[in-house]
């Protein structure tokens, strides 16, 4: 049964829920955590997202599949920095979930942490957005196949009055929200390089001539590049393009601030439901064709290529390593598949297995993270070459973002396609990994092609 956003019985099950919360939050002296999820009408993601303008807001959205979470507030935030920011915020998370007060109902997931992590360290252009930062959302609007369901988060203190008022005039942004098609500037943002491309790919051939010598196997090199608009980038309508051209893949977005990271990624990360760990191996490019000849030529030569099938293989040998110390078995093909996205095919092998006993997604996350697909191998090694040589503050590109929700299940994509809106301005990233062969004028031209979901989605392309 339908509940209406703003209706008196939503307000008196939550009313009654927090004065329970407040009693025991006084008896035990700590904080209580208490969540209510009732179904409501079915509103358009992106709209709630564009309404919340101003506060902390989340989105994660895989449009084929018909699922997404939008996050409205902050209930709770969960920063954490170091190696083993991972499984610190599990620590806390879990902490806060002990004796919590849920009303789930038969919606597919209750209090759920939405955010993510750097990829390694961040700098002065991603602040707001430190080593780690996952939210409780005040509202959280879960959307399933065609279903909704609105989420109400309250953490309560034993000396803090609940915060009924806040709740309820959040819980207006999701039922009055409003349709907005955002504002296009009429000009195409200019366009120019944050380092000159002649520097990006001499450092191409000094990381093959690296893994040459033998001191790595493979690096990954980002680069970036900076659009300029006459007007504030609008991040809802760059949702709406992403959505629309890449149905496929994981629509994200996480707004602090004056800023906003969003992106339309790929490549999964982890993905834990039921007990069940499924993840992707994806590496090794090629561009789309222009005809479906082309298209076809160029996904046979992808499969044949040996220089990507060696990315591949080094990338997929060290997943599926680190997975086996967490899961019981694990399932995948003998041969990669090509994933065909508009603009781009990648060589793709699908991992799945069971969750062992005591494992939870970010333990998993912390053991794979960086994966050799955005790193490199050995790891330690790559990471010195790219903080050495890279030169590019990527804060959260290609770190892990997602949801967890109150039972440690989740799901987590690594942050490529991407780019970070500050007003008027737009930073955008694209990696390549980089093997023995590497070739450094066809690295940079793949990169500007996997630069090209976010220079559209931004009206630059």
């Amino acid at each position: 049964m339908e509940t209406d956003l703003s209706g008196p019985a939503l307000d008196s099950k939550l009313a009654g829920l927090i004065e329970a919360a407040y009693d025991q939050s006084r008896r035990q002296r700590r904080p209580i955590l208490v969540s209510l999820t009732q179904r409501v009408q079915s509103i358009e993601p992106i709209d709630v997202f564009g309404a919340a303008a101003g506060t902390d807001r989340m989105l994660w959205s895989q449009p084929d599949a018909g699922f997404s979470l939008t996050g409205i507030g902050a209930a709770r935030v969960i920063e954490t920095a170091g190696e083993h920011r991972f499984s610190a915020t599990a620590e806390i998370w879990n902490e806060l979930c002990s004796g919590a007060l849920i009303e789930q109902g038969d919606a597919p997931c209750g209090p759920t942490l939405l955010g993510g992590f750097a990829f390694d360290i961040v700098g002065p252009q991603w602040s707001g957005y430190p080593e780690g930062r996952m939210v409780l959302p005040r509202l959280c609007l879960i959307g399933d196949r065609g279903r909704c369901w609105l989420t109400v988060n309250a953490v309560i203190c034993p000396d803090t009055p609940p915060p009924l008022a806040e709740l309820c005039g959040l819980r207006g942004i999701a039922a009055a929200h409003h349709p907005s098609n955002g504002h296009a500037s009429p000009a195409k943002p200019r366009l120019s390089e944050l380092r000159p491309s002649t520097q990006w790919r001499s450092e191409v051939a000094a990381a093959a001539q690296a893994v040459r010598r033998g001191d790595l196997g493979k690096v990954v090199l980002a680069r970036a590049v900076r659009l300029q608009s006459r007007h504030n980038f609008d991040p809802t309508l760059a949702l709406r393009r992403l959505s629309a051209g890449y149905p496929t893949c994981d629509v994200f977005a996480i707004a602090h601030g004056d800023r906003c990271f969003l992106g339309a990624t790929p490549e999964r990360l982890l993905k834990v439901r039921g007990g069940q760990v499924s993840t992707t191996c994806l590496a090794g490019s090629y561009a789309r064709g222009g005809s479906d000849h082309a298209d076809r030529e160029l996904a046979h030569a992808l499969m044949a290529d040996p220089k990507e099938r060696r990315e591949h293989a080094l990338v997929l040998e060290d997943l599926t390593e680190k997975l086996s110390a967490s899961c019981i078995s694990l399932d995948l093909p003998a041969q990669p598949s090509v994933l065909k996205l508009p603009n781009v095919q990648h060589l793709c092998t699908p991992i799945s297995g069971r969750l062992a006993p005591g494992r939870s997604a970010l333990q998993i996350i912390e053991q794979i993270h960086p994966t050799p697909s955005v790193g490199g191998q050995p790891r330690e090694a790559a990471l010195r070459f790219i903080r050495a040589r890279e030169r590019l503050d990527r804060g959260w590109y290609t770190g892990p973002v997602g949801w967890l929700d109150y039972r440690g299940e989740g799901e987590f994509a690594v942050a490529i396609r991407a780019a970070l809106l500050h007003g008027a301005q737009a930073t955008l990233f694209a990696g390549c990994g980089i093997v023995a062969d590497s070739d450094p004028e066809r690295e940079y031209a793949e990169s500007c092609i996997k630069l090209t979901p976010m220079l559209t989605a931004l009206g630059a392309q």
